[in-house]
């Protein structure tokens, strides 16, 4: 019977795939900038998943992070810090170095039930290549970059023709070398559980650990606006995907209810100002006396 039920679940909401329409949901305000660079690396990165929670991943994200496994294309819908690894009166990941994520995909972990490996194998190895491959775009930026500042000429007029490009030139050496001699960091990404997740749509939720590095990499790519590269904002892309139905009928719903509160604030008001139900748009009409007897003759 239970069996039945999931395929009948499944079957009702498979054609709905979070890819098609935009997460109505906002994060919380965002703690100030220099509040976070009081943090140790660890910390900071754990601090901005937990700012990032409730936020809409990026379009790109859900794209780049899709698992192929058994024929079946599992598309990103979000990803959120896994709040029972990280409570808020433990927030010390600098001696472990590990943080806690959830993944969600379109899917359900039904499709596995027989052998969960199938899906974990696939999202351990779709994590280590999308990692790689934004080292190697990184590299490719910033060698560009070098290329173009070297091959400009550094004329700016009075010294600056001379000692002024060669110092930022050697500053332009410097950074470079310090980025090839930073060493790569450890993914060290492992599939905890796999669990079910939603309501109106059914996600597959994977429930993983990774290093703080590769989380912060993570961040960089599905929350553009919570994880600064090198301490600079990004550029944040906008999301041209429509709201869900179900998000216009709640807002309708919301306003609907606010007009009713407002309505009986106003007759509670009403009775208290004007207490013997007199209203003040309505004159009060003086009494009308009759006129003078007249006596027919």
């Amino acid at each position: 019977m239970a069996e039945a039920d999931a395929a009948k679940h499944k079957a009702a909401y498979s054609g709905r795939k979070s890819e098609s329409t935009r997460n109505p949901h906002t994060s919380r305000q965002s703690r100030r900038q220099k509040d976070l660079a009081a943090l140790c690396p660890e910390e900071r990165v754990l601090e901005q998943w937990r700012i990032s929670s409730g936020s809409p991943v990026s379009d790109e994200s859900k794209v780049q992070f899709q698992v192929q496994a058994r024929e079946n294309t599992h598309r990103l819908a979000d990803v959120r810090l896994w709040e029972e690894r990280h409570s808020r009166s433990s927030n010390k990941v600098q001696d472990t170095g590990t943080i806690f994520l959830e993944f969600f995909f379109d899917g359900s972990p039904a499709d596995y039930h027989d052998n969960q490996e199938v899906f974990t194998q696939a999202f351990e190895k779709m994590i280590e290549q999308q990692l790689q491959e934004r080292r190697v775009m990184e590299f490719r930026q910033k060698f560009a970059t070098r290329r173009r500042g070297s091959a400009q000429p550094r004329n700016d007029g009075g010294d600056c023709g001379e000692g002024g490009g060669a110092e930022v030139i050697a500053d332009d050496d410097n950074e470079w070398k310090e980025y090839l001699r930073r060493p790569v960091p450890a993914t060290n990404v492992s599939v905890r559980s796999l669990r079910e997740a939603g309501c109106c749509l059914t996600f597959l939720v994977c429930q993983t650990s990774i290093s703080w590095q590769a989380s912060e990499v993570l961040g960089q790519i599905t929350f553009q606006e919570h994880f600064p590269i090198d301490g600079k904002p990004q550029e944040i892309p906008k999301c041209d995907k429509p709201m869900p139905r179900w998000a216009y009928g709640m807002m309708a719903c919301t306003a609907f209810l606010l007009l009713i509160t407002l309505l009986s604030w106003w007759q509670v008001l009403r009775q208290v100002i004007f207490p013997e139900g007199a209203s003040p748009l309505v004159a009060e009409t003086p009494p009308s006396y009759p006129g003078p007897l007249s006596i027919p003759p």
